[in-house]
């Protein structure tokens, strides 16, 4: 319910900018959820640290997503992820986009509104992926990976 919610304001944003709705792909959605019940459970995400890369296990949102088996043997292919963490109120699925769309200097809203991804998975778990948000009530974490795939 959660992740549908994330994937539903993404669209809607992106119908805001003229864009066509995402494909839901379950190895996406298996490669974001993964990778967001690990930054819930190890609360590495504080300022200045990677979000994207797990500091235990070193997988990458490529490694996930490949090992996930999106798009296997592709003739051409591309992938992004999003990172979200939040709490005491800011963290869920609608502070999560407005932050990607609104406030994010990293890119995120290129990701989010990018016409050349198609294929999309959401991940998301309780509690913050940030050790200052540990314990604190209303704490989401969430992780979207967006992927191109031609075979």
């Amino acid at each position: 319910m959660v992740r549908q919610a994330v994937l539903c304001l993404i669209d809607a944003e992106r119908a805001r900018a003229g864009l066509r709705p995402l494909t839901r792909n379950s190895a996406l959605d298996t490669a974001a959820q993964s990778h967001a019940d690990a930054a819930a459970r190890l609360k590495w995400w504080r300022p200045g640290a990677n979000s994207h890369t797990n500091p235990q296990t070193g997988s990458t949102p490529g490694s996930r997503i490949t090992a996930a088996g999106y798009c296997p043997n592709p003739l051409s292919w591309a992938y992004a992820e999003t990172t979200y963490t939040g709490w005491g109120g800011s963290g869920t699925p609608r502070a999560a986009v407005h932050w990607w769309v609104n406030v994010s200097t990293f890119g995120h809203r290129q990701i989010v509104l990018s016409p050349t991804m198609k294929d999309v998975g959401a991940g998301a778990a309780a509690g913050a992926a940030d050790p200052a948000g540990a314990g604190a009530s209303g704490g989401g974490t969430f992780v979207v990976d967006f992927g191109r795939c031609q075979r």
